[in-house]
């Protein structure tokens, strides 16, 4: 009987430690699913109102336009010739426009005829002076990345062009208005403005954000590339300076081994974007396979002396790791050096979520679980099993040091973002990086980086 409660007494005390299988997760430990790994980047352009002007200025010629025997009623005809005398102000107008105004001198004669006593007289009364009409238009970025005139409006003259020549009443006005309209659909608003094109700083920008990033480490050569999908822009007067509001964002993907090849994709239509939106927001999904794990638990711990208890010394032969679940599966391949007993040896399965420690800047494993394989079924039910010792050595010693990842992140964003082009110098500054979270897949343990920053920009010329 006493011998019977003794077999049954360790049969209890094997089956009280839970039976992990590598090979069938439970499904309560299912991986959690991946989150979504994307990337933005926003920042603002500010152009100077007078470097648009000094573009504006290179459109028009000297002679604006001139005609002759231009009809204007009553059976009047007049000439005209309108020259410009002076560069165009560029300034801010009531909301979401600019207006500018250019100097010009009208010079001009109303030909008049007459029949008297059956004789035409012929005469001609001349005008001359000086205007500054006012000129309003909406600017946006068009389809071909150029900044397009929309919505233009003559607002005014400067003064009144209602005449009393020698009792003919002239209005020049209209005639002077279709003209005038008609030079700046030619030389505005029908794609002709090429003066600032922002194409090469949006291409710069759309490959930058588009080029994989390096991560190596322990030999082992991984890419994390960001694949852009839309391009936001949107215009906005902002004192002196009409201010672009740029943003990109796209997908990130991870890839092993060779670096993936990137198409040279043409820069999509534009969208507009929320203006409250700033600075840079990175996602990076770092790969970190199982076999590079296994390499530096086998390189620092095989060897090593864990004491369990007085007299037991635990010595680590080799480590494989695997996904279980959400978790992570360490198999240790161990010998257990016992004073005054026989040696064992088994495998010890250990079970346990990764997590991050800040000071270390180290992946260990938290919530451990383990189970215990050998041919000795007294060893299988020690005492030294039923507590704490082997999962407190584990938790000090078994960690994958991610230091070398977070300062390559670091330096990879910064160039990352490093947009220079003849326009712009583009930047993040100071960009801060953080551990969003662990994650456990069939291939891999994936580390979720995310990075803020703020966005310099720094204007070169145009």
């Amino acid at each position: 009987m006493r011998k019977f409660l003794y077999i049954a007494l360790i049969t209890f005390a094997f089956s009280a430690c839970k039976g992990i299988n590598p090979e069938k997760p439970k499904s309560s430990q299912e991986a959690a699913p991946l989150p979504e790994a994307k990337s933005s980047i926003y920042f603002p352009l500010e152009i100077p109102l007078s470097s648009i002007e000094q573009k504006l200025n290179q459109e028009f010629k000297d002679l604006l336009f001139a005609e002759k025997q231009i009809p204007v009623g009553s059976g009047l005809t007049t000439d005209v010739e309108v020259t410009k005398t002076g560069n165009a102000k560029l300034s801010p107008y009531m909301d979401k426009k600019l207006m500018f105004q250019l100097p010009m001198h009208l010079k001009g004669k109303l030909n008049v005829e007459k029949k008297l006593f059956g004789q035409t007289i012929s005469t001609a009364i001349p005008f001359d002076e000086m205007l500054a009409p006012e000129i309003s238009f909406r600017p946006e970025i068009g389809e071909d990345y150029s900044i397009q005139f929309a919505d233009v409006q003559i607002e005014g003259w400067g003064r009144p062009l209602q005449y009393e020549l020698l009792g003919y009443k002239l209005d020049l006005d209209p005639l002077l208005r279709k003209h005038l309209q008609k030079l700046l659909e030619s030389q505005l608003v029908a794609n002709n403005f090429q003066g600032v094109n922002f194409r090469g700083v949006l291409q710069s920008a759309w490959q930058n954000f588009s080029e994989p990033l390096p991560f190596s480490q322990n030999g082992h050569q991984a890419f994390v590339t960001t694949r852009p999908h839309t391009l936001f822009l949107t215009e906005e007067i902002s004192g002196q300076n009409l201010k672009l509001h740029v943003g990109l964002e796209g997908d990130v993907a991870t890839t092993v081994g060779q670096k993936p090849a990137v198409k040279s994709n043409q820069l999509p239509k534009l969208a507009k974007n929320n203006l409250s939106k700033k600075g840079a927001d990175i996602t990076l999904p770092i790969s970190i396979g199982y076999a590079q794990i296994d390499h530096y638990l086998n390189t620092e711990l095989i060897g090593e002396l864990f004491q369990i208890e007085k007299g037991t010394v635990l010595i680590p032969k080799k480590f494989t790791t695997q996904d279980f679940g959400d978790r992570a599966l360490v198999k240790m391949n161990f010998t257990a050096k016992r004073t005054g007993k026989k040696d064992l040896s088994g495998d010890l399965y250990l079970v346990g979520k990764p997590a991050y420690d800040s000071e270390r800047e180290a992946i260990y494993f938290e919530e451990i679980e383990f189970d215990l394989n050998t041919k000795n079924l007294l060893a299988n039910s020690a005492n030294w099993l039923k507590q704490n010792k082997i999962t407190t050595e584990i938790e000090k010693r078994a960690f994958f040091p991610i230091g070398d990842y977070l300062q390559e992140a670091k330096t990879e964003i910064r160039k990352h973002s490093d947009i220079q082009t003849d326009f712009a110098s583009i930047s993040i500054k100071n960009p801060k990086l953080d551990v969003l979270g662990i994650y456990t897949t069939p291939e891999d343990v994936r580390l979720y980086l995310h990075s803020t920053g703020e966005v310099d920009v720094r204007i070169k010329q145009l």
